[in-house]
């Protein structure tokens, strides 16, 4: 029987994964390093779950290794610290490796194990949830028979019903990071807060929006072939203050004991769900290409956590299933578009603009 293994297990994503993938064929078992909390989320699962118990990463790249389950997907943030030994993990392993990072970086490093997975003859999935995706699935949809792009623009406007300590470190890395856009094919530093864009809606008045490092930029450059691409996102503070302040927070987080000492205060604070606007979630893309037209795509699905746990589920599913091929990927690049849509999402796409 195919095992999964759902890092992370007890947090507030890993739990909803795990619940989407009970009754599927293969073997779930839940990771985490608390017991009480591992018995505790097995037990709200239907409690004939199997658990084991994982103190840190190094650790549970050791545990890969020996058991080599079918297919391992990781919640486990901040995804910067965990991605890289995780994956490698998997590699080594012969494992496929599951996760939902958005953070630019652990994007990046899990892109750049494309060689090493097709000699393992393993699959890798970064930005499995709606950070990657939502917006990666617009691109797909627009560029599909067109040549590249000369300029993507994309923005992902989630609506969740609490925060999680995964989502806030992340937010923490990509602020530490500082900005980045691609400009004529290259990857640039920008001011953290110099970019940022008021997002049309249809019929709904539109969301401003900031530029931030996600994974989203780069998959929005993959898929458009666009030589120019913002990402933008609507859950960093983007008012006039706000983007004056950023660039001082982003130097004083980029001091390694300084974030550490804000992630672990972040991991420890008792956290509340943010004022709701709604309860839909939207991503926007725009792509323009060098002819003068333009198209514009928006997807509308539900609460965030929620797609997130069905975007993962579905590749998790495709993986173990024995659907995916060799290489590293983000959702989209494997599965395209419509994975969007069976994990609950509608694209609206019209037609073609002449600017």
């Amino acid at each position: 029987m195919e095992t999964i293994w759902v890092l992370g297990a007890t947090g507030k994503g890993g739990r909803a994964i795990a619940a989407e993938l009970i009754g599927t064929r293969a073997d779930v078992v839940l990771v985490g390093r608390d017991r009480d909390r591992l018995a505790t989320a097995a037990a709200s699962l239907g409690g004939q779950n199997r658990t084991v118990l994982a103190p840190g990463p190094s650790e549970l790249a050791t545990l890969i290794a020996a058991e080599k389950p079918t297919v391992v997907v990781n919640t486990i943030g901040p995804f910067g610290e965990t991605t890289a030994p995780l994956a490698r993990a998997c590699v080594t392993a012969g494992s496929h490796y599951v996760d939902l990072a958005n953070e630019l970086p652990p994007v990046q490093a899990v892109l750049n194990m494309d060689a090493d997975a097709r000699s393992a003859g393993v699959t890798l999935v970064t930005g499995a949830g709606f950070g990657v995706l939502a917006t990666e699935a617009l691109v797909i949809e627009l560029a599909g028979g067109r040549p590249s792009a000369s300029r993507a623009t994309v923005a992902a406007m989630p609506v969740v019903d609490g925060l999680g300590s995964a989502v806030l470190s992340s937010v923490i890395d990509a602020v530490a990071f500082g900005g980045r856009r691609y400009r004529d094919g290259q990857l640039l530093r920008t001011r953290l807060g110099a970019d940022h864009a008021w997002i049309p809606l249809p019929d709904l008045p539109a969301i401003q929006a900031l530029a931030v490092p996600t994974g989203e930029l780069e998959a929005a450059h993959r898929a458009s072939g666009a030589g120019d691409v913002v990402a933008l996102s609507s859950e960093v503070p983007s008012g006039r203050l706000a983007r004056a302040a950023l660039p001082v927070m982003s130097a004083l987080l980029a001091v390694r004991p300084i974030r550490a000492g804000v992630q672990r205060l972040v991991e420890r604070a008792r956290l509340t769900p943010p004022a709701k606007s709604g309860d839909t979630s939207w991503a926007y893309a725009r792509l323009e290409w060098p002819d003068g037209t333009h198209r514009e795509a928006w997807l509308r699905t539900g609460e965030g956590y929620g797609f997130t746990a069905k975007v993962a589920a579905h590749t998790v599913a495709r993986l173990s299933d024995g659907q995916g091929r060799p290489g590293a990927f983000t959702p989209g690049a494997l599965f395209g578009a419509d994975l969007a849509r069976d994990a609950g999402a509608q694209i609206i796409a019209p037609g073609t603009v002449t600017s």
